[in-house]
């Protein structure tokens, strides 16, 4: 039989909204006669079972009831109906500082966590010097909790709350304020979990990391369980939802009036298509093959070593400004990717009155598995003042079959030889 670390069924959660405090006396005056609240609910009706040993991932938009569902299953509240259980010792990171005395020092506080959990002062002295080497505060942490940036109370929390070795451990989005540096060292303590047999809730809005972490992901939507199956196949739907909720390219552009005006340069449109014969050239072939909302042509998931091509529309409407062309991609944590430049590529600058159009071809693209966004800019002579930028509509979406960890995969070769030893 299947070793479930949780099981949820059918929970639901619901909130009373008053309108105000006197409506609240009113209620609890009249006894159950009367009511002068509405409710609210918040989730209704998630249900599921997290095999020991794995992750699940959790994502939706905020407000979706993914904070309450991990609330509930770390015993923060209580669910109005429905049940759940966890087989085992759970520690949870929901919110910035929760269960720390703000007056106390870090190490105080590693003491009144640890005794909250249920350890003896005996067994926190055996784990705190590891739990201080771990969180890496140095003289910070015999100073007060209220003294301490948000990125430095996670790296307290994570400390304590992974080195109590817990059987579940529920992380909600608070990597998300930690440094580069930290935040590895929070990903390898994950994996180091995962091998040790443990079982991880995690829920976060940088999809790239739900996808490296997680072995099976639950999108919530409006308090339901909208989808459930592997992180590319439900981040992937979930991602598409996203962006349908503002189809304007408007919205994606940099939205400035002084742009109109001003009558600066200004981008029109930009399109990003695979580099296929029929495919790259706009036209009948394009709009059978189902063109976006900006005319471009691009599969859901493309693989590493895809040849793109990135259009640009654009129109000098004054004289005056030298106009230059620059594309930079990011991945969706916001992590730079890479970046072109039409000036540092050998091109004039560009001050003719009228439309033109700049495309970029990008062949053999090297980008390991995760969501980019692709931006156009349009800037001045300097590279400093930007005229006009607008992100693509939709996000480079890429896959990949076998896992290789980083950002970018290189042109590569190894050569191994043995040396006899001396």
């Amino acid at each position: 039989m299947t070793d479930y670390a949780v099981v949820a069924k059918d929970l639901v959660k619901e909130y009373r909204m008053y309108p105000g405090s006197v409506a609240r006396l009113k209620e609890a005056l009249s006894f159950g006669k009367r009511t002068f609240h509405t409710a609210h609910r918040a989730l209704g009706g998630v249900g599921f079972e997290l095999e020991r040993g794995k992750a699940l991932g959790i994502i939706g938009e905020n407000g979706a009831g993914k904070s309450t569902l991990l609330k509930i299953l770390a015993g923060t509240t209580l669910p109005s109906s429905g049940d759940f259980e966890i087989r085992g010792s759970v520690a949870s990171l929901l919110e910035l500082g929760t269960g720390f005395h703000t007056e106390f020092t870090g190490r105080a506080n590693i003491f009144l966590a640890g005794q909250v959990l249920g350890f003896t002062r005996a067994e926190i002295d055996q784990r705190i010097d590891a739990i201080v080497d771990f969180a890496e505060l140095g003289p910070y942490i015999d100073q007060p909790v209220r003294t301490y940036s948000s990125g430095m109370i996670m790296r307290l929390g994570f400390s304590v709350a992974t080195a109590i070795d817990p059987d579940v451990l529920i992380i909600d989005e608070i990597l998300a304020v930690g440094d580069l540096y930290f935040q590895k060292k929070c990903i390898d303590r994950i994996f180091e979990f995962r091998e040790a047999g443990k079982s991880i809730l995690f829920c976060s809005h940088s999809l790239y990391d739900v996808r490296q972490i997680c072995d099976e992901v639950i999108w919530i939507k409006d308090g339901r369980a909208e989808m459930r199956g592997l992180p590319q196949d439900v981040t992937l739907k979930y991602a598409n939802y996203e962006r349908s909720l503002d189809t304007d390219p408007r919205q994606v552009t940099a939205g400035k009036e002084q742009t109109t005006g001003e009558m600066l340069p200004v981008i029109h449109e930009v399109r990003l298509m695979l580099d296929v014969e029929g495919q790259a050239e706009q036209g009948a072939a394009g709009e059978a093959a189902g063109e976006g909302a900006n005319g471009s042509v691009l599969p859901d998931m493309i693989m590493p070593g895809e040849d793109l091509v990135f259009e640009i529309d654009f129109e000098i409407r004054k004289d005056g400004p030298e106009v230059n062309v620059g594309v930079a991609i990011f991945r969706t944590d916001n992590v730079l990717a890479s970046t072109f430049n039409s000036m540092l590529a050998g091109h004039e600058t560009l001050t003719e009155i009228g439309r033109h159009r700049c495309r970029l071809r990008l062949p053999d693209v090297r980008l390991n598995e995760g969501e980019y966004t692709v931006v156009a800019y349009l800037f001045d002579e300097t590279g400093v003042h930007m005229y006009d930028h607008r992100q693509h509509d939709r996000n480079l979406m890429i896959t990949q079959e076998e896992n290789h960890p980083g950002m970018v995969r290189l042109h590569h070769s190894f050569q191994l030889e043995r040396l006899d030893p001396s």
